[in-house]
């Protein structure tokens, strides 16, 4: 047995190298960084020398803020800021190149989209025609103004071989008003925004409504918008009294859906109520339909009859 143990707890020369160099490593993690501590100086800081350092920044700090201050007008900032960018000189807007552009404090860019707008045909009459240009503004105006070698206004008259001519008196414009339900395409075109081929479209959705109710219909003609439909409004008004109704009582199937507002099964609804009811006295009788709903019902009404009146 004893002869077991020491075999088991002996090393070979190997084995002993090993576990001392291991021992020496250990050591020397533990006892290298207390070495280094012992023989490193400590820095010294000089407080004195930093605190001259901090004053000398507040001191240019406040000098730049001061003179930025002077020089930026806080009531009116984008005035400030033009000013810094633009640098005026005398010029004709007519004559001036990219390059004078940029010169005057515009951007290449900038510069290149003015000249592109007169090489389109664009001129500068007055002074003030400069500030149709995108890039000018009210306060780049402002300051390019007085430099801008253009009269102030046009002149009220002109002259030929000597012969000064008045201008020709303006003329008020006065809007046409067009009906819907009794217009020709003579009559809608002349409406500002409507052309011939816009009044061939109303004018055919008009004839499978049989007629508008209100002007607001006007939005379900094709190809109209928004912008268009705000153009027009106020120049068109809808006679109700002109629409040709559809009697429920005696249309087919075929008669009621070929108008926009009804489709086959509502059609069909409509038709198979009146063979299993009998006729319709009153029109209120088809909300009883559940296809036919409160704001159907109401697109619907001045649409149709329950009997041979129009």
């Amino acid at each position: 047995m004893k002869n077991k143990v020491k075999e088991f707890l002996h090393f070979g020369k190997s084995e002993r190298n090993a576990i001392a160099i291991l021992i020496v490593a250990i050591l020397g993690v533990f006892l290298l960084p207390r070495y280094i501590f012992s023989i490193q100086q400590p820095t010294i800081i000089d407080n004195a020398e930093f605190s001259r350092e901090i004053d000398e920044f507040l001191k240019r700090s406040e000098k730049t803020v001061a003179a930025d201050q002077r020089e930026f007008d806080f009531t009116r900032p984008d005035k400030s800021v033009a000013k810094d960018r633009i640098k005026p000189f005398p010029f004709d807007p007519n004559q001036l190149d990219q390059k004078g552009w940029e010169k005057l404090g515009f951007t290449e860019r900038q510069a290149a989209g003015i000249v592109k707008f007169k090489e389109k045909g664009g001129k500068f009459r007055v002074k003030t025609d400069v500030k149709k240009l995108f890039v000018v503004d009210d306060e780049i105006y402002g300051l390019l103004e007085s430099y801008i070698q253009l009269p102030d206004k046009v002149e009220t008259t002109y002259s030929s071989d000597k012969k000064e001519y008045p201008k020709t008196p303006y003329k008020e414009f006065i809007p046409h008003r067009a009906e819907l339900n009794s217009a020709d395409s003579a009559s809608l075109v002349k409406v500002r925004g409507i052309g011939p081929a816009f009044a061939k479209r109303i004018m055919r959705y008009r004839d499978k409504l049989g007629g508008f109710s209100d002007i607001g219909q006007l939005q379900e003609v094709y190809g109209m918008d928004s912008a268009r439909f705000i153009q027009i409004q106020e120049n068109l008004f809808a006679d109700e009294g002109l629409i040709k109704k559809i009697n429920i009582n005696k249309a087919s199937l075929d008669e009621l859906r070929a108008h926009p507002y009804i489709d086959y099964y509502i059609a069909k609804a409509i038709v198979d109520k009146r063979i299993q009811k009998g006729a319709y006295t009153d029109l209120t009788e088809l909300k009883e339909i559940s296809l036919i709903y409160e704001s159907l019902f109401l697109k619907l009404r001045p649409y149709l009859t329950v009997n041979d009146a129009k």
